[in-house]
């Protein structure tokens, strides 16, 4: 059985994105580095079926939602595999890139665990069989 929580946005609960794809994500209220999520509890308890709120890095945020999951699915135009939203400005993306380092910097610390991260920016078009199969910028 697949879980409620599966193919749907974190953030806004609707199809179509994910959490680091929504335009409707908002930071965590308590450490400020994640983003909060929107969950359904899927365990078999008293509270089945309960929405809540949590944070993406963790930190212990918890907040049940009084709001029921709306119906009525929305889309969005395209796609992205960017961290960023197409209203984000340079300034925020470094930010973003900065708590994300912090985050991964406390994580290796407080659990002691060596994190290796692979990260490509590129600015515009690049055209790889122009070069040779090389990347020169």
């Amino acid at each position: 059985m697949i879980g409620k929580n599966r193919g749907i946005c974190h953030s806004c609960r609707q199809p179509g994105h994910y959490l680091l794809e929504c335009p409707r994500k908002r930071r965590c209220p308590v450490c400020g580095e994640g983003f909060v999520k929107w969950m359904e509890v899927e365990k078999k308890t008293v509270n089945i079926g309960k929405l809540f709120f949590c944070c993406s890095s963790d930190c212990g945020f918890f907040k049940w939602s009084d709001v029921a999951p709306k119906k009525e699915i929305v889309m969005y135009e395209g796609e992205s595999s960017c961290i960023c939203s197409a209203k984000s400005t340079p300034k925020n993306d470094v930010e973003d890139f900065s708590r994300m380092f912090k985050s991964l910097a406390r994580i290796s610390e407080e659990k002691n665990v060596e994190i290796s991260l692979n990260l490509t920016i590129r600015k515009g078009k690049s055209n790889v069989e122009e070069n040779g199969g090389e990347n020169r910028h």
